[in-house]
């Protein structure tokens, strides 16, 4: 491939997420229809940008990937809680459970790491996922130690979720299951910087028969605040350097 034709696989490329942004979205059709190749040519640019987490396939509709939200998301602020991946994976591992770290522009909050541990068979959860704040267990973690005023206008007057994230105000994490896989239980909480500002949300996801276990949850309960306390203080460190 010459110098020119690699400068114009380039472009292509560009032009097919333009497509799939612009659309929130978009089949092969459509981004064959957009981009006038042939659809060898556009399967062989999406297989590339899946390669490198620049798009998801997602049932056929091709979507925005992880890698892109992780950019952004590095631009806010967010990346000295990204580089402490090492306690993510710590955690999982002392539970043995599938540990995920989200951040989040509102209104919706973004799975950027996961690490699996032995529960990885039919595991809802993968990096990349992207969920409204209300919705989401981790999203509420966040939202809950938001200032008053930005969190009262995403909670829009629900009653349920206001009185939902006071109950996270005072025990500082959420346990509940995931509404799309109940047989799933998340327990999370927030990730804060050295102004007290939730920046990410630390979550842990425990099969609903195992979360049942008393001493199971008050151990991961423990860990999990313990951590997120940690990578707090890390960032405490780094903005004292």
């Amino acid at each position: 491939m010459s110098e020119s034709d690699r400068i114009e696989a380039t472009r292509t490329s560009f032009d097919i997420l333009d497509t799939i942004h612009e659309l929130k979205g978009a089949s092969a059709a459509e981004l064959i229809a957009a981009t006038g190749l042939s659809r060898g040519g556009v399967y062989k640019h999406l297989r590339t940008l899946m390669d490198v987490d620049a798009v998801e396939n997602q049932n056929g509709t091709y979507v925005i990937g992880p890698k892109f939200n992780e950019y952004g998301l590095s631009v806010t602020g967010s990346r000295p809680v990204l580089s402490q991946r090492d306690k993510v994976d710590k955690l999982s591992r002392s539970l043995n459970a599938p540990t995920n770290l989200w951040f989040y522009s509102t209104p919706d909050c973004h799975c950027l790491y996961t690490t699996v541990g032995d529960e990885r068979d039919q595991y809802p959860r993968q990096r990349g996922d992207t969920e409204s704040l209300v919705e989401s267990p981790a999203g509420k973690a966040i939202l809950a130690h938001l200032p008053s005023d930005r969190r009262d206008s995403i909670v829009d007057g629900d009653e349920t979720i206001a009185a939902q994230i006071e109950t996270i105000r005072e025990r500082s994490l959420l346990e509940e299951p995931l509404s799309f896989a109940p047989e799933w239980v998340s327990i999370a909480t927030a990730v804060r910087d050295p102004e007290d500002e939730p920046i990410a949300s630390l979550e842990v996801v425990i099969p609903a028969e195992r979360a049942r276990g008393i001493d199971v949850k008050n151990n991961i309960s423990g860990l999990l605040t313990e951590t997120a306390n940690r990578m707090r203080v890390e960032m405490l460190a780094g903005s004292d350097r």
